[in-house]
Parts: C-alpha cells; structure tokens; sequence
C-alpha cells in the first residue's frame, strides 16, 4: 500500500464502484450492485482501513447500504460496524424505528458465527419476531464447500395468543449448484380461533435460485379449533412425508384427516 491517493473506479454490467484508496484507508463513495432483476440497485458507501498487505479483509469499518424491496417494507437500510474479528449488522425499515435484524458476528479464519441475533417482522398482520444464532465453517473456501449449521426461533402474535416454533438447520451446505441442508421446524403458532402444531423434518437440496423442499417421514401438521361458528374442528392432520415443494408447486401424495363436530349454540 501507497500513502499516494488512488482514485477506483469500475462499471460494469451489474456493478458500479467509485472509490478512493489512501495508505490504509478505502473509501467507498459508490458501489451499486443490482442484485435482482427489475429491482432497483443496492446501494453502499462506507470506509474500511485496510490490512497492511491486502490480502484480506479490512480490519475496520463501517459501511451503510440501502435496499428497496419490491414488498413492504418498500425501503430498508442496512448499517454494518467492525473492528478485527467482531461487529454488528443491524437493518432497519424506514417506517419502522425498530431493527428488522440485529445480528452481532464474530470471525476467525476458520469460522463465522452470529450469536444472540434478533429479528422481527410487523407486516402483514401477522407479527412475528424471534432470535437467530449461525455458524459457518470452513467460510474461506467459499460457499460451495461451507458447513453450515444454525437455530432461528419464531414467535407469532395473533388474536388468539403468542406462539412458539424453532428451525433448526444443518449441519450442510448451501450451494449455487446442489445444496444439502437438513432442517426441522417444530412448534405451534394460533391465528384467530385456530392453532397449528408442527413438526417438519426436511431437506433442502437442489441451486439457491431454484431449491427443492422435501419432507422426510414423521413431517405432520395439525390443527383444531373454530373455523365457522357451527363447525368445531377436534384435530384435522396432514401427514407431509415425501411431499416436495419447489417454485412450480407442490409434488406428492396431499391428504388431510378430519375429525370435527357440530357446534351447539
């Protein structure tokens, strides 16, 4: 590195960067990346203090970022602060002075860990918030050969009460051309007069852009409750085991179980 100032710049297809590079410190006064078709860009400026031979990461900085989602909230801006091997992620919506993600990381060579994280979600009518803890291994060597493991809990809001449910994923890898991920999501969340219990082993395999979900043997869903005034619903269950769920649908066996009873008034 050179304490002479040096002037970035690059424009590409999807990617635009203007910068400047003195001694240690880079400063980023523009980097659009369109990361979605027909989406706006996702814009970045920030400051980094380089490693005195650049072959890493920064070893400070902070960086702010602004994403326009095409669903509500339409527009979410994103704050990241480090210092070594630790910092914070934290996203906000606009509208909204609470963090949509709150995210504390660490960082080794051999690992990425975001522990005690925090999200919510107060849209569409149903609120939902929880807690988050991920560990990637093996993080340098790229996603293609990543171990990935982790814990996100659910807690839902409704009319008639709050619910409890936790995902539980990996270990297993997430990959652009065949991932393997194990996952099971169990708990329960209410929803006007009705409440649903689940218990979902699975395995997320296939590309990110177009991923396969297959339920594995045990995979039930069950609810009971009032679904008009007449009806009492005692249990319905949906047995879910080789049902496989990808962007063009549902493939597999769907049957449902019924035991209800008519509502005396």
């Amino acid at each position: 590195l050179t304490s002479d100032i040096q002037q970035l710049r690059y424009q590409g297809e999807k990617v635009k960067f203007q910068g400047q590079l003195k001694g240690q410190q880079l400063t980023v006064s523009e980097l659009d990346v369109v990361a979605f078709e027909n989406q706006p860009p996702v814009k970045l400026v920030g400051e980094f203090t380089m490693p005195l031979v650049p072959d890493g990461l920064p070893v400070s900085g902070h960086a702010t970022a602004t994403l326009n989602l095409p669903q509500e909230p339409s527009l979410v801006d994103a704050e990241l602060d480090w210092q070594e091997n630790s910092g914070q992620l934290i996203v906000l919506a606009r509208d909204n002075g609470d963090p949509l993600l709150d995210l504390p990381w660490q960082i080794t060579r051999q690992q990425l860990t975001v522990s005690d994280g925090r999200w919510s979600w107060p849209y569409a009518g149903f609120p939902l918030s929880g807690r988050l803890g991920v560990k990637v291994d093996n993080w340098q060597a790229g996603l293609e050969n990543a171990l990935v493991s982790g814990r996100l809990s659910v807690l839902t809001q409704g009319q008639a009460g709050k619910g409890n449910a936790v995902l539980n994923f990996g270990p297993g890898k997430l990959s652009m051309d065949n991932s393997q991920l194990p996952l099971q999501l169990t708990g329960e969340a209410k929803q006007a007069d009705l409440i649903l219990y689940a218990r979902l082993p699975a395995q997320l395999s296939g590309s990110l852009t177009d991923p396969t979900l297959a339920f594995e043997p045990g995979a039930l869903l069950r609810s009971k409750g009032r679904v008009i005034d007449s009806l009492d619903i005692d249990e319905i269950r949906w047995p879910l085991a080789g049902v496989k769920v990808t962007q063009r649908g549902v493939d597999g066996r769907l049957q449902a179980i019924l035991q209800a009873h008519e509502n005396e008034l």
